[in-house]
């Protein structure tokens, strides 16, 4: 192992020659990055605000007006920014469990639950698998709900030929740290629906300017970002604790904001780029998947019919957590930062209780991909010795599990 290389767990470039123009003025603005999010993924009505989850909790908010549903579906385990929106927005959650073949809602068990009282469904789309949001479609006609078509981390996938982010009634892409491409921060809101987009622009008129302070730590993130999630580099950040990378948090009063001028033009500049990335990242986990096909133990989660994945991260399910705990440590000795991802499913978050549903359904699933779940990176950083080691490892590990059998 090189102790002055390490693999970051997730990213998407970000280099100086694509920040440094997006300072100047004159350099884009809302009606060409509409234009250009519209030739890439099909959207015209397109809006920016602060985050991924912002951008949530915008939708919600513009969605319970004037009915008195006040459940919001999600999956019991996903990102905390998704029960962070929905607590935002004054709504209460009802947990899904998760289908660990496909790591978002169990259909089975979404069609036993009783709807009658929810707003709206959110399928997550982890790690750039889609969900099956045909059939999502479906189920939230039949129970009078909308649908909402998380895709912050789908950005570029599609779903029987469809960009994700289009499907139901409104969608959402996260221009976030590890996302598909990243501005430091960032949410887009998309409808088809025109009845909808003139109450969001209502909604966002009355939101915030980011301040001044905001923009210029956007760019020095932006210039750190890409300079540091190189691997020769990242060691210097994985030794700095106070960055917290990679935490992850229930935060129901977070700040919403519009978005700053620099990363419009930023995500304007990057959005051309994102096919190549994640072609990049497909062909990655193409490679690891086929590396390690057969090894007993490991469970991989695979992309819903018809879905055309981009693997912000590969991931995989372990025997139980002590495999994974062996797993991540020896990944960790190889220099690669694997992923033990979100900490604990929704209904185990500290302080989450009084924002739940009272009469929960169980949710076994989500509990064990919680303790069993591992991420592996993708990104343009990963060399083909990167992969051939991560393959290495598994395969490894269970040889010598069967050798210890014998």
């Amino acid at each position: 192992m090189n102790r002055f290389r390490l693999v970051p767990p997730a990213g998407a470039p970000l280099p100086a020659r694509d920040v440094l123009p997006c300072v100047l003025p004159g350099l884009g603005g809302r009606p060409e990055f509409t234009e250009l999010l519209a030739d890439h993924l099909g959207h015209e009505n397109a809006f920016f605000v602060s985050s991924g989850r912002s951008a949530l909790t915008i939708l919600l908010q513009v969605l319970k007006e004037g009915t008195d549903r006040r459940e919001v579906v999600i999956p019991a385990y996903t990102c905390f920014s998704v029960p962070s929106a929905v607590a935002r927005a004054g709504l209460t959650i009802r947990l899904c469990d998760v289908d660990p073949k496909t790591l978002d809602l169990d259909l089975n068990a979404l069609v036993r639950l009783d709807l009658k009282r929810v707003l709206c469904i959110v399928p997550s789309g982890l790690y750039g698998l889609p969900a099956d949001l045909l059939a999502l479609e479906q189920i939230a006609r039949k129970w009078g709900a909308y649908l909402i078509d998380d895709a912050a981390q789908c950005l570029g996938a599609t779903q029987q030929g469809r960009p994700c982010g289009s499907f139901g009634d409104a969608g959402l892409y996260s221009l976030g740290r590890g996302k598909g491409i990243t501005t430091m921060g960032g949410g887009i809101l998309v409808t088809h629906r025109d009845d909808l987009a003139r109450r969001i622009v209502q909604e966002i008129s009355t939101l915030p300017r980011p301040k001044a302070r905001t923009g210029c730590a956007a760019v020095v993130s932006s210039l750190l970002y890409g300079t540091m999630l190189r691997p020769s580099l990242y060691w210097l950040v994985d030794h700095a604790p106070f960055l917290d990378l990679g935490a992850s948090y229930f935060e129901p009063d977070f700040p919403i904001t519009q978005l700053s001028v620099f990363q419009r033009r930023l995500a304007m500049r990057l959005m051309p780029l994102l096919s190549s990335y994640n072609w990049l990242r497909r062909d990655h986990a193409h490679h690891i998947q086929s590396g390690i096909e057969g090894v007993e133990g490991i469970e991989v989660p695979r992309p819903s019919d018809g879905a055309n994945a981009v693997y912000l991260r590969f991931p995989m399910l372990t025997r139980d957590e002590r495999h994974r705990a062996e797993l991540l440590r020896r990944f960790r000795m190889a220099g690669i930062v694997a992923s033990p991802s979100y900490p604990t499913s929704i209904d185990e978050i500290p302080g989450i209780a009084s924002y739940l549903a009272p009469d929960q359904a169980p949710c076994p699933s989500g509990r064990a991909i919680a303790s069993r779940i591992l991420t592996l990176p993708t990104h343009a950083g990963v060399t083909p010795r990167d992969l051939e080691v991560m393959i290495k490892i598994i395969r490894e590990d269970h040889d010598r599990r069967s050798e210890a059998l014998r």
